[in-house]
């Protein structure tokens, strides 16, 4: 458990020095683009057509990125995954077995959230989460990523952090209401797992060690993927067959129809018990609301410790992480469009115009210095003095690429509300790659992948523009890895 007693100031240098899987909160916003295999993937302009997929793509979009069906009426909770039913065998014992949620973590992420990390730095401001969502089972799949390295899989990336295979949950709480008609809660959480195989001394000076790929237990992943994709295609998981590539990213083909919803559902809980384990989860990520408030939104991430580091720090404890895109003292980050002063609190100081860099304020000694970083966050679009279409436009084109942005230069809140900014600044109607029925329904929709919030109207899945540029760049990479062999 967190030491309550703990200060960011005085014990970074002791909390660090034993973070060897702090490069796995990376995946917090996922994988950059892979310059290096099959050309350039980079998001797509704002105004560009919709993109081409390569012909001979064995997998596509929605084969990596599974978007889950919100669940509307009581029947559906029997359709969804619970964390609390998502189990793994125990070694050694065939009838034992153990959540992939641990226990002990989800313990952890309760008390993170309940902690001072969760309260923004210089506000009354802090996350409460709602009583019925303290029971694991209340937690539902809204989505998984499949990811072939974070926190990206070009050149320059992987120079400065190493290539980190990962497969990640984002799942919210699911209440149930009189009739036990199910109430999806605006309140999520990232699950990182993570497939590692040593790592590499550190690309500068007071940088993080950088993790080595596990490959055969990624090959593994990838030949699962192909053969659930294969039983889809040919009709094996029901009367219809269905093809993923056919369309852009939305919620998954084989969940949405009919005939083949539950057998897909049972293939999907399968493979995540076959590859999860609570030794693989590396890092957590929750975004909440105040107790009995519908905003702000807050944004904290935290990773655990991979050795002792003092009496009441022992390896698996998880740790809150300071934001890597801040000034290096402060954990979590809230959005509160509307208000009177700033809308995001701590401003970012993003360092997304740099060249790539192992350097962030997540580091024992944060760097580069706040004056000497160049970069673009949503913040400035909040502004009652908005930008002109130019600089907007320029913003949310870094923003969205992340080839450029990712979580070491660039603050939570501008991951998450990219989409939405260009939707009501820009008045963009269509990304390219996604499927217009998951496009942010509101400005109240902070979702990158999961569910939305009924304050909009009626429950919906969510993806935006960074999540399909992400997705597309890790299929590009899959399948050029693929067709090399």
């Amino acid at each position: 458990m967190i030491d309550p007693r703990l200060n960011a100031r005085h014990h970074r240098p002791m909390i660090l020095a034993g973070l060897g899987l702090l490069a796995s909160v990376l995946a917090i916003f996922g994988s950059p683009t892979d310059t290096d295999i099959g050309g350039a993937a980079v998001a797509a302009p704002l105004s560009a057509a919709s993109p081409t997929a390569p012909a001979t793509a064995r997998l596509s979009s929605n084969d990596v990125s599974w978007l889950f069906p919100p669940p509307l009426v009581a029947a559906d909770f029997a359709k969804a995954i619970s964390m609390g039913d998502l189990a793994i065998p125990v070694a050694g014992d065939p009838v034992k077995r153990e959540r992939a949620w641990p226990d002990a973590a989800f313990a952890q992420l309760l008390a993170l959230a309940d902690g001072p990390a969760a309260i923004v730095s210089g506000t009354g401001a802090r996350i409460g989460l709602p009583a019925e969502a303290r029971s694991i089972a209340a937690w539902h799949i809204a989505g998984v990523r499949i990811d072939a390295g974070a926190p990206g899989l070009s050149d320059a990336i992987r120079a400065e952090f190493g290539r980190l295979p990962q497969i990640r949950l984002i799942v919210q709480p699911v209440l149930k209401g009189p009739q036990g008609e199910p109430r999806v809660q605006d309140i999520a959480v990232h699950l990182i797992y993570s497939f590692t195989d040593g790592q590499d001394p550190p690309a500068q000076e007071g940088c993080l060690m950088r993790p080595k790929p596990d490959l055969a237990a990624f090959d593994a992943i990838v030949r699962e993927l192909s053969a659930i994709k294969a039983g889809l295609t040919v009709g094996r998981f029901g009367a219809h067959r269905i093809d993923t590539g056919s369309a852009p990213l939305g919620v998954h083909p084989g969940l949405r129809d009919a005939t083949t919803s539950a057998r897909t559902r049972s293939e999907m809980k399968a493979f995540l018990e076959r590859h999860l384990s609570g030794a693989k989860l590396g890092a957590m990520a929750v975004m909440g609301l105040p107790a009995e408030g519908s905003r702000p939104w807050i944004f904290l991430s935290m990773a655990r410790l991979d050795r002792d580091i003092s009496p009441t720090l022992k390896a698996g404890d998880f740790i809150p992480v300071h934001g890597p895109a801040m000034d290096g003292s402060q954990f979590a980050q809230m959005l509160n469009p509307g208000s009177a002063g700033n809308a995001v609190v701590p401003a970012p100081s993003a360092n997304n115009g740099s060249a790539i860099t192992c350097r962030h304020a997540a580091l024992p000694v944060p760097a580069p210095p706040v004056a000497e970083r160049k970069g673009v966050a949503t913040a400035e679009l909040f502004d009652s003095s908005r930008p002109s279409p130019a600089r907007i436009r320029e913003i949310l084109d870094t923003l969205a690429d992340p080839d450029r942005s990712h979580f070491f230069n660039t603050d939570c809140v501008s991951c998450h509300t990219d989409t939405r900014r260009a939707m009501e600044l820009l008045q963009v109607r269509a990304i390219p790659g996604l499927d217009g029925k998951v496009l942010p329904n509101g400005s109240w929709n902070v979702r990158n992948f999961g569910w939305s919030p009924p304050v909009e109207g009626a429950i919906q899945a969510t993806a935006t523009r960074r999540t399909a540029a992400e997705t597309d760049a890790v299929v590009r990479f899959i399948n050029a890895k693929s067709a090399s062999k």
